[in-house]
C-alpha cells in the first residue's frame, strides 16, 4: 500500500525527501535584582538569551540555505531580566548532520552554564518529524507512477527534496509510504500565499491519472 500527499507547491512539484526535524526550548533563569545596586550580583536572562542566541552558526539559517543545506531558526525569543525563553527549530536532510544539530544545541547550553558557574540554562529537545526519503527509497516505483502520470498530461516533473516537511513524512514511518505532488501552492507561511484554480486542477489530474496508471498495473497481474 502507499498514498500521496497534495502538499506541494508549483505544478511539477514531486518530492520524496523530507527534512529531519526537531524543536529545541531553552529556558534561563536570571537574577533581577535593583540596578542600583546590581554590580555582581544581576543575572540579566535576556542578555543570556543575546548571548546563547550568537552562539549559534550565522551562516546556518533558513535565508542563508537552499537544497540540501540544513539550518537553525531561532522561531521565537521572550524575556526580561528574570526569565527568557528561546524557541528554536532544527531541520537537515542528512541524519547524522541532524544528530550533530541538537548535539550542538545542548552544547552550547553547557558552555553558558559552566561560565556562570550554575545552571541558569535548561534546553529540551523534541524531535517532529524524520527524512521520508529513508522509507520511500526502499519503494520507488511509486515515485516512478506519480512521474509516469505528470508525463502522461505534458507535466515536466520537478523532483527536489522537502525544504520542510508533509503529512508523508510520519505517515511514511507508520508503514505507508507516501511521496509528495504538487498543489499549486506558492509563498507558502507568508501573507502573499496564494494557489491558482489551474494549478489544483492540474494536481487533481495527476491524482486521477496515478489511479489510472495503477489499475492497469493491477490488470496485468
Amino acid at each position: 500500500d502507499y498514498a500521496y500527499t497534495m502538499d506541494g507547491g508549483p505544478v511539477g512539484e514531486l518530492e520524496y525527501e523530507s527534512f529531519n526535524a526537531a524543536q529545541v526550548i531553552y529556558k534561563i533563569k536570571g537574577k533581577s535584582v535593583h540596578t542600583g545596586t546590581a554590580k555582581g550580583k544581576m543575572i540579566n536572562a535576556s542578555l543570556v538569551a543575546v548571548e546563547l542566541s550568537s552562539m549559534f552558526p550565522k551562516d546556518e539559517v533558513p535565508e542563508k540555505t537552499e537544497g540540501y543545506e540544513g539550518f537553525y531558526f531561532l522561531e521565537k525569543i521572550s524575556s526580561n531580566c528574570e526569565d527568557a525563553e528561546l524557541r528554536y527549530i532544527l531541520r537537515d536532510h542528512d541524519k547524522e548532520k541532524f544528530l550533530d544539530k541538537k548535539k550542538f544545541s545542548e552544547e552550547i547550553a553547557k558552555k553558558i552554564n559552566k561560565k556562570y558557574g550554575k545552571d541558569i540554562v535548561e534546553v529540551f529537545i523534541e524531535d517532529q518529524y524524520y527524512n521520508m526519503g529513508e522509507i520511500i527509497k526502499d519503494h520507488m516505483y511509486i515515485v516512478e507512477i506519480a512521474k509516469k502520470a505528470m508525463e502522461n498530461l505534458k507535466i515536466n516533473p520537478i523532483i527536489k527534496p522537502i525544504r520542510g516537511g508533509t503529512d508523508g513524512s510520519k505517515i511514511s514511518f507508520m508503514g505507508l509510504p507516501t511521496p509528495n505532488i504538487f498543489a499549486g501552492g506558492e509563498n507558502f507561511h507568508g501573507k502573499y500565499e496564494f494557489v491558482a484554480l489551474e494549478s489544483m486542477i492540474k494536481a487533481t489530474d495527476v491524482i486521477i491519472e496515478i489511479i489510472k496508471l495503477t489499475e492497469k498495473e493491477e490488470l496485468k497481474k
